[in-house]
Formats: C-alpha cells, sequence, structure tokens
C-alpha cells in the first residue's frame, strides 16, 4: 500500500480553515467592548474610512474563506473525480501568490480603514489629514490585489493543464 500522498484540494481546504480562523479572530476584535477594540464599530458606522475596514473584512470573508474553499471543490473534482493531476508548479506558485495577495490586502485595508477611521471618527481630523493616512496604503494595496490575481491566473493554468496518469 501507497503512503497517502496530499491532493491539492486538502491543502486548498486547509488554507479556506486557516482563513476561517483568521475571520473569527477579527470578528471578535471588533465586537470585544474593550478599549481599544471598541472604536471600531463606530468606525465601520463613520463611513469614509470605515468603508476601507468593512471591505478587508468582507473580502476576507469572500476571497479568502469562499475562494479558497471553491478552489478546494475545484481541485476535488479535478483530482477524484476526473483523476488528472494538475500542473504541480503552476499550483503551488498560485497558491501561495494567491494567498499572500488575499491576506496582504485585506490586512492593509484593515489597517488603512482603522487607523483613517480613527482619525476621522473619533479625533475629527480633517479629510486631508485622513487622506495622508489613507494615501501611503494605496500603492501596497494595488501591488496586493494585483499578487492575488496572478496567483488566480496560475491555478487556472495549473488547473486547465491537469493530465490524466499515464498507464505504464
Amino acid at each position: 500500500m501507497e503512503p497517502h500522498q496530499a491532493h491539492w484540494y486538502e491543502r486548498f481546504r486547509f488554507a479556506a480553515y486557516l482563513s476561517v480562523v483568521g475571520l473569527m479572530a477579527i470578528t471578535l476584535v471588533i465586537i470585544l467592548p474593550f478599549h481599544p477594540f471598541s472604536y471600531l464599530p463606530p468606525i465601520i458606522v463613520g463611513g469614509g474610512p470605515g468603508v476601507w475596514f468593512l471591505l478587508g473584512y468582507v473580502l476576507l470573508a469572500t476571497v479568502g474563506f469562499g475562494g479558497l474553499a471553491g478552489l478546494s471543490a475545484l481541485f476535488f473534482e479535478i483530482e477524484t473525480d476526473e483523476g488528472r493531476r494538475p500542473q504541480d508548479t503552476q499550483v503551488a506558485a498560485g497558491l501561495v501568490l494567491f494567498c499572500i495577495g488575499v491576506f496582504a490586502t485585506c490586512f492593509l485595508l484593515l489597517l488603512a480603514g482603522a487607523s483613517g477611521g480613527y482619525a476621522a471618527t473619533i479625533e475629527g481630523a480633517s479629510s486631508q489629514s485622513v487622506e495622508s493616512i489613507l494615501s501611503p496604503y494605496l500603492y501596497p494595496v494595488t501591488l496586493t490585489s494585483f499578487l492575488t490575481v496572478v496567483g488566480a491566473g496560475l491555478l487556472v493554468l495549473g488547473m486547465a493543464g491537469a493530465k490524466a496518469p499515464s498507464i505504464e
């Protein structure tokens, strides 16, 4: 009997589980009534930079957990039902870039939204001051979003290039 070889769908499922644990932790931070976490609900309600925070949270839920769970289902179909093996190099690189891109983008949006929202909602800072807090995040968020797209592209190529096992 050959030892169990991990399938890609198992790796994506594990990444989805990690994502949901992170999402639960962020949810707890948002709802905790302790300082400084108690500032987060008013920041979200205040709009403006709070929308950045909310966007980071929603993207983590949909793209982080939902995307990884969906990819796990696709890889399960390819690997078990169709009996094909995805392109390991492309899928490995795609998984790394996708995860780094998604989690870094969400973290930066959460951080930018919390800092800018604190300045706007709690401190009553001017819109120019808030803009100066948010603007340094624009390029990094763009870059990490690009990493996510490149990772997703590699994953699609890895799935599309999946081959049936050779008979020897």
